[in-house]
């Protein structure tokens, strides 16, 4: 994307002049302020499907990134094999920081305005969630193939030993969050926000949790799903519990969302086998042993040592919930 095309400015009703071209996208002008555009992955109906859930959440949370319509009403052009998106960019605008508790607050009141704001959503296409413990399940199996796979060469790398060393821990853990999921009503809840086409962002991060004029938006629902709502807020949670400093406890978070959008009683007994997942564990494994390697990148040994650093700390902590 070396230049934006000029085509695509006119049917976005952009200007061509004040271009800004920044990583991975274009920052343009327009009557209405600033707008970003990019070049997109996704297909024309997953973004139909996008548009629908934005303009569907704008009346009751209008803190997002509703796509800007071309001159034939659609939300994206294609020009050749590309196809371009258009979002408004409100200035000033800064990514929210799971480091400053200020900006985790808002961000958990955020998540409930939203959550609140999709009940009663019509059937928009989009996909369902597995559950979790049909997750936990395959990860399990997963890393135990792993393991024989960890255990099948001659000469072990730093990481296998780490791996081999830590995995039963990991499996015990895995074990522990399916059996006390089997001791609640998930499957109920589940399967009742299915049938309520109940709305998951799925991506929590920071970059996708601006904040604009002191107001925590949501932006980019490519991996949005039909779930169980506490999904989000137990993923949220647990990327603020792997940060160093953490200065809310994890039941104020749940409060702090409660106090928008009121859980139910048995949200705690979902949430903390959610937490207890060894989600970064796993996923290392999955990067590493997914691929047939004779030497280890540095960058994977250093993320699983920083891993089995913090597994003490960051477990006391999520039982705060309980």
């Amino acid at each position: 994307m070396d230049k934006l095309s000029p085509v695509v400015l006119e049917s976005f009703g952009l200007s061509s002049k004040g271009i800004k071209k920044e990583k991975g996208h274009y920052l343009c002008n327009s009557v209405d302020g600033p707008v970003k555009v990019h070049i997109t992955s996704q297909t024309p109906e997953a973004i139909r499907k996008q548009h629908s859930l934005k303009e569907y959440l704008a009346e009751s949370f209008p803190h997002t990134d509703r796509f800007r319509l071309t001159k034939d009403r659609q939300p994206f052009i294609m020009i050749g094999r590309e196809t371009y998106v258009a979002t408004p960019y409100p200035m000033p605008q800064a990514e929210t920081s799971l480091d400053n508790d200020e900006n985790v607050l808002e961000a958990v009141h955020a998540l409930a305005r939203l959550h609140l704001a999709s009940c009663k959503m019509p059937k928009i296409g989009l996909p369902m969630s597995p559950p979790l413990p049909e997750i936990y399940t395959r990860k399990l199996n997963g890393l135990v193939q792993e393991s024989k796979q960890a255990r099948r060469g001659q000469r072990m790398s730093d990481f296998d030993v780490a791996f081999i060393k830590h995995i039963p821990r990991a499996t015990d853990t895995i074990k522990d969050a399916l059996a006390r999921l089997e001791k609640t009503n998930y499957s109920l809840a589940y399967n009742q926000a299915i049938s309520q086409n109940s709305l998951c962002h799925n991506a929590l991060k920071e970059e996708n949790l601006p904040v604009v004029n002191g107001t925590t938006y949501i932006i980019n629902f490519t991996q949005a799903t039909f779930d169980l709502q506490l999904s989000d807020l137990g993923a949220l949670i647990r990327r603020y519990a792997q940060r160093s400093s953490k200065g809310i406890p994890a039941s104020s978070l749940m409060a702090a969302y409660d106090s928008v959008n009121p859980l139910p009683e048995f949200a705690k007994d979902i949430i903390y086998p959610q937490l207890t997942f060894p989600w970064s564990f796993t996923k290392l494994a999955t990067q590493y042993y997914s691929k047939k390697r004779n030497w280890t990148p540095n960058g994977l040994i250093n993320s699983m040592e920083a891993v089995l650093t913090e597994w003490d700390s960051y477990e006391r902590y999520i039982k705060d919930i309980l």
